[in-house]
């Protein structure tokens, strides 16, 4: 398990909001350690296994969501249940890969020490290994404080990526970021103009009342109100003629420019000292419109460029992109 420290702006999903608003989530720190443990190593049609969730040394544990993945070939989820005073949010089943989720009700202090957290009943559709995983554990405690305790990744495909591969997996386990499947993340692919704003709005939680959109924005697009939002508030601007280009890829030098938009409009501006760009052999490249959110992204330590290069009209993937809401949570 990886331990370090950030600090991320994010929501617990709770049911009826018992748990609202969390301000920030830390990685594992202490020796508070989550295992699982299962009734069989080997599934038979029909034949029960349950899957306990365990926590140890337990540190005034409030509330915890938890990412498990399993063989859905080998094993199908019949029910969750736990012994702890408080509620158990239904878990939501994706293709083999399951979220978890408890809550205490009203003032009371968490759980100390070790202890089930919960037990997770299967049945078995066919002989075999159901692999059980247990990706990560975000846990609350009293005062909302948030930690997120990584344990694995659910994404098989980020070799290669490790300089992005630990803000995948903590933005993952937040809820911040998906997958493109259960298994795979897609880290080099291109990511989409409304992917990011979409990304961007969702992650700094940025809200406003939405009463028109770009001509190109179909109100049946998933990203239809995130694009709506950032263009309500003067993020997105379009590309001209009140069209956005949802389904172009975005360039590095425009996700820059999204991003210091937002973060002013979120209460948390970049420096806006200008930063010396000379240092970027391709620094000539940047648009007369992006040179300034470059420099505060790169002064703010949000942009670091590669080889002396900060490529502005490359195309940004969904590991740049990663990387890039992962430090903006963070500053």
């Amino acid at each position: 398990m990886r331990k370090g420290k950030i600090s991320i702006l994010t929501c617990f999903l709770i049911a009826a909001m018992i748990v609202a608003c969390i301000p920030s989530v830390g990685y594992a720190q202490g020796d508070t350690v989550f295992t699982l443990n299962k009734s069989s190593e080997n599934a038979l049609p029909d034949e029960t296994i349950e899957v306990t969730v365990n926590g140890n040394d337990l540190k005034d544990l409030y509330a915890y969501e938890a990412w498990i993945t399993f063989d859905s070939d080998v094993v199908e989820f019949v029910k969750a249940d736990s012994k702890l005073e408080g509620f158990m949010v239904p878990p939501k089943i994706d293709n083999g890969k399951m979220t978890i989720a408890f809550t205490k009700i009203g003032k009371k202090s968490g759980e100390q020490g070790s202890t089930s957290l919960s037990t997770l009943v299967f049945k078995g559709k066919a002989q075999g290994n159901p692999k059980f995983k247990l990706i990560a554990v975000k846990t609350v405690d009293s005062n909302l404080a948030a930690t997120v305790y990584i344990y694995g990744s659910a994404f098989e495909d980020l070799a290669g990526y490790d300089w992005a591969k630990k803000e995948i997996e903590t933005l993952a386990a937040s809820g911040v970021i998906k997958g493109t499947s259960a298994t795979a993340f897609s880290p080099g692919a291109n990511i989409t103009r409304a992917d990011f704003i979409s990304l961007l709005v969702r992650a700094l939680k940025l809200n406003a009342e939405i009463d028109s959109n770009f001509i190109d924005v179909a109100q049946s697009d998933y990203y239809y109100k995130e694009v709506a939002i950032a263009k309500k508030l003067g993020i997105a601007q379009g590309a001209g003629n009140n069209r956005f280009e949802p389904r172009t890829s975005i360039s590095r030098q425009d996700m820059m420019v999204l991003a210091a938009r937002a973060m002013k409009i979120a209460g948390n501006p970049l420096d806006e000292s200008a930063a010396d760009l000379s240092s970027f052999s391709d620094a000539s490249e940047v648009a007369a419109y992006a040179v300034s959110p470059l420099s505060q992204l790169v002064k703010s330590g949000i942009i670091k460029g590669e080889n002396g290069l900060i490529k502005p009209n490359g195309t940004a993937n969904r590991a740049e992109a990663a990387v890039v809401i992962y430090r903006l949570m963070n500053k």
